[in-house]
């Protein structure tokens, strides 16, 4: 870190009363994001928890490394970017229809056939 970034981001952080670690509401606030963003942000490598914890342990953040991060217009950029693309991706995903294997077709043209009782 700069020296100057970092007087900087050491000020903010004092001036907001901030912990040394944040939980993933406390840095989606700081940073701006939704919640469910962070999670997103964390997949794309934009950013990381602290230790190393396992997929279902709470997630907690250096609070000076996302004060700084909330000073960077550039990785605000990129990560706006990305979180919007995640999203628009999982829109299209959502939209398309289902491709039919030959087992579902099979199964489907089943369910469309008249049963008439007495007669198999």
């Amino acid at each position: 870190m700069a020296d100057n970034a970092m007087h900087a981001a050491m000020a903010t952080w004092a001036t907001k009363d901030l912990p040394a670690r944040l939980n993933v509401t406390q840095t989606a606030k700081l940073l701006g994001f939704a919640e469910h963003d962070v999670q997103v942000l964390m997949a794309t490598g934009r950013l990381e928890a602290l230790g190393d914890p396992a997929p279902n342990a709470p997630k907690w953040f250096a609070a000076i490394e996302v004060v700084q991060l909330a000073t960077d217009r550039e990785w605000l950029h990129r990560a706006t970017r990305d979180v919007a693309k995640h999203w628009r991706s999982k829109r299209e995903r959502q939209r398309r229809p289902v491709r039919l294997t030959a087992v579902t077709r099979a199964l489907a043209d089943r369910s469309d056939q008249k049963v008439t009782p007495g007669l198999s």
